[in-house]
C-alpha cells in the first residue's frame, strides 16, 4: 500500500538522544520529497523527565503535529500514560526491551512490540545511546523508506567521527533485517510503502534558525544576547555563522548589557539586533525606551514561553503580547511583528531589520517555543541579498558630507518623521544622542514647545510606516460559517485544519503584525460577513481579542484559549467546528 503521510514519535528520558533521532527521522521524510513538522517536547531538566520528537510528514503538505500516531517508539513503560490520549487500535507501539505485558493498561487500545533496540546497537559495538538509530531502522522498514537515504544521512550527522558513524550505519542496517524478519512471523505488519516525490527542493529549519537566517539576509553585522530558552538557538545559529558572515556576535553577560551593546553597535552604523525570552526581555524596557526617544535603529527578538517568572521554562505561550506592546515608560512608535510559520519568520527577520533602519525605531519579533524549537519544511529562499543603507548620509560612508559645521541637524524635522543619521566620524555630521527629550540638533530640552514638536516628529513615522507592513492573510471560505483569527504560530495548526472537509465553510485571518495595528485592512476582510468570530491565542485573557476590540470596530469576538504550555491541535479544532465542544485543555469565552 502507498503511503502519503505519516505521524511518527519517539519518546525516551531527557538526555537519551530523542530530539537528534526525530530530527534524523525529519531529514529523510524531507529528502523523499515530503513536507515534514517536527515537535519537541521536554523538561527543564538536563537528565531525566520524559522527552519526546514528533514527526509529522506528508506528501500533500504537512503544517503541524497532530495528535494520533501511526508509530509510537517507547524507551520506558512508566511514560506509556503519558501517551494513551495519542494512541488507538490503528497506532503500533514498538517498546524498548524484552517484553511488555499489555495487560496491566486496560485502557492500552493499540498494539505493543517490545523490541530491544539497546541490545541492537550492543551488538554492533556501538554506544548504548544508538538505540535511537536502531529505532530509525526499524521505521525505515514500517514505512518502506529508501534506506540509502536514511543511511546517508546518518553518516552525514557523524561525520566527524568515522568509527562511530560506521557503527551508527551498521546498527540502522541490522535493525532494519530485524523488522524485516518480524514482519516476515507476522509479528506485525508494514503500514506500507511511503510515496516520494522524487524531488527535494525543501530546506529543514527551526523558527529560531530562520529568524538567523532572515536577519544575515538583511545585512545583520551585530547580535547580543544571554541565553534564555526558547530564544537561545538564535544566538547559537548566529555565533556559528561568524565563520561565513560579516557579523560579531556578543555573549553578553545578562540582558541589559545585550540590549544596550547592540543599540551601541547600531549608533556606530551597523545593522543590530538583541533576543531574549520574556523574563530577559524584562530586563530590556528601560535600554528599549532609550532606543525609542534616541531613535536608533533597534531590533529585538522576544521569545515567548509560558510565565509568569520562570513559569515553565521549556514549554510554549502567547502571553507576552500585551508586554510586548506597552514596554518601556513613556510614549515612542514601534512595530511589533508576529510571524506564523518558518518561511515568515525568515521573511519577517528581514524585514525587520530593514524596517528598523530606514525607519529609525525599535522592531519587535515575537513568537514563542512551539515554532522556534520546530522543524519545518519550507522552500529554499534567494541565496543572493543586495542590501542597500537607507535614512543615512553618505548611505553610511565615511567621507565629506558636503555640510558646513553646525549644519546637520540630527533630529531634523520632516513630513514622514524620518531624518537622516550619521556615523562617527562623517565630516561635519556629529551625531548626539541621550536619553533626554531633546531639539534637532540632539541637545537635551525641557522646552514645552521643543518637547512637542520632538513627540510629534517621532510619531509622524506611522503612515509611511504603515504601507511597509505585513497585510493580514485570508485563507479558506470566502462566505464562511466560522472565522478563526489568531497571530504568530497557531497558524501552522489552522492550515491543518483547513485541509479538513469538515472546514470547507471556515475562514481563518492570520495578524502578521500586530503593532501599527491593521485595523483597516482587517475591518474590510470581515466586512459583510456575519459568520461567528473566534480569536484563537495561547494566553488566558485573550490579549489578542482585547487588541482587536480597542483597535476596530467588530463586534461579537468570542475568544478559544489554551495556555497550559501546550501548542493546539488541528483535532481539537476540528472537533470545536462540527460541535463546538471544547476539551479541558481550553477556554471559550
Amino acid at each position: 500500500m502507498d503511503l502519503e503521510s505519516l505521524n511518527w514519535k519517539i519518546s525516551a528520558k531527557a538526555g537519551e538522544g530523542v530530539m537528534s533521532s526525530a530530527k534524523l527521522f525529519a531529514k529523510a521524510c524531507k529528502r523523499q520529497g515530503l513536507s515534514v513538522f517536527n515537535y519537541y517536547e521536554y523538561p527543564s531538566l538536563i537528565k531525566g523527565g520524559l522527552q519526546s520528537g514528533q514527526v509529522s510528514a506528508s506528501l500533500s503538505g504537512s503544517t503541524c503535529q497532530r495528535r494520533h500516531l501511526d508509530l509510537l517508539i517507547i524507551f520506558h513503560e512508566k511514560f506509556i500514560q503519558d501517551h494513551l490520549p495519542e494512541i488507538d487500535e490503528k497506532t503500533l507501539v514498538i517498546f524498548n526491551g524484552n517484553a511488555f505485558d499489555p495487560t496491566k493498561y486496560p485502557e492500552l487500545k493499540s498494539k505493543v512490540v517490545a523490541i530491544n533496540l539497546t541490545k541492537i546497537a550492543r551488538d554492533q559495538g556501538a554506544n548504548p545511546l544508538a538505540s535511537n538509530i536502531a529505532a530509525l531502522g526499524v521505521s525505515a522498514c514500517l514505512f518502506g523508506m529508501d534506506l540509502t537515504i536514511l543511511g546517508r544521512i546518518v553518516v552525514e550527522e557523524f561525520a566527524k567521527n568515522k568509527e562511530t558513524a560506521i557503527k551508527n550505519l551498521q546498527v540502522l542496517q541490522a535493525a532494519f533485517v530485524v523488522a524485516t524478519d518480524l514482519i516476515k512471523q507476522n509479528v506485525f505488519q508494514p503500514f506500507g510503502k511511503l510515496i516520494s516525490s522524487g524531488v527535494d527542493e525543501q530546506i529543514l529549519l527551526t523558527g529560531n534558525e530562520a529568524i538567523g537566517l532572515g536577519a544575515l539576509a538583511a545585512g545583520l553585522q551585530f547580535y547580543s544576547a544571554y541565553p534564555m530558552t526558547p530564544a537561545t538557538g538564535v544566538l547559537h545559529f548566529l555565533a556559528a555563522a561568524q565563520n561565513d558572515y560579516p557579523i560579531v556576535v556578543k555573549h553578553a553577560e545578562d540582558e541589559i548589557a545585550a540590549i544596550n551593546h547592540a543599540i551601541g553597535a547600531s549608533f556606530a552604523g551597523v545593522r543590530a539586533m538583541t533576543g531574549s525570552s520574556g523574563g530577559g526581555f524584562a530586563l530590556m524596557v528601560e535600554a528599549l525606551s532609550f532606543a525609542g526617544v534616541s531613535e536608533i535603529p533597534l531590533v529585538v527578538f522576544e521569545a515567548m514561553r509560558q510565565g509568569p517568572a520562570t513559569g515553565l521554562p521549556t514549554w510554549t505561550s502567547q502571553g507576552d503580547l500585551n508586554f510586548v506592546l506597552g514596554a518601556g515608560h513613556g510614549e515612542f512608535l514601534r512595530v511589533v511583528l508576529t510571524p506564523g510559520d518558518v518561511q515568515e519568520h525568515f521573511q519577517l527577520a528581514k524585514l525587520a531589520v530593514e524596517l528598523a533602519e530606514k525607519y529609525q525605531l525599535p522592531v519587535l519579533i515575537v513568537s514563542d517555543k512551539y515554532i522556534l524549537e520546530s522543524n519545518q519544511t519550507m522552500p529554499k529562499m534567494q541565496l543572493v541579498s543586495q542590501n542597500q543603507r537607507a535614512s543615512m548620509l553618505n548611505n553610511g560612508q565615511l567621507g565629506d558630507t558636503g555640510l558646513a559645521e553646525g549644519e546637520y541637524l540630527r533630529y531634523k524635522a520632516s513630513e514622514n518623521g524620518i531624518s537622516t543619521r550619521s556615523i562617527p566620524g562623517q565630516t561635519n555630521a556629529l551625531q548626539l544622542s541621550n536619553s533626554y527629550e531633546h531639539d534637532e540638533y540632539g541637545f537635551a530640552t525641557e522646552d514645552a514647545a521643543v518637547t512637542k514638536k520632538a513627540v510629534d516628529k517621532r510619531a509622524a513615522k506611522i503612515e509611511a510606516l504603515k504601507l511597509d507592513l505585513p497585510k493580514p492573510l485570508y485563507l479558506g471560505s470566502k462566505n464562511p460559517e466560522k472565522i478563526l483569527i489568531s497571530f504568530g504560530s497557531t497558524i501552522n495548526v489552522l492550515r491543518d485544519v483547513l485541509l479538513d472537509e469538515a472546514a470547507s465553510q471556515i475562514a481563518v485571518i492570520h495578524l502578521p503584525c500586530v503593532y501599527p495595528f491593521p485595523n483597516l485592512e482587517l475591518e474590510k476582510l470581515l466586512e459583510g460577513k456575519t459568520a461567528e468570530t473566534f480569536v484563537l491565542e495561547g494566553n488566558s485573557t485573550g490579549q489578542l481579542n482585547a487588541l482587536i476590540k480597542r483597535e476596530t470596530n467588530l463586534p461579537n469576538l468570542r475568544s478559544l484559549l489554551r495556555y497550559d504550555g501546550r501548542p493546539f491541535y488541528s483535532e481539537d479544532l476540528l472537533e470545536f467546528i462540527k460541535t463546538e465542544k471544547i476539551s479541558e485543555q481550553y477556554k471559550l469565552i
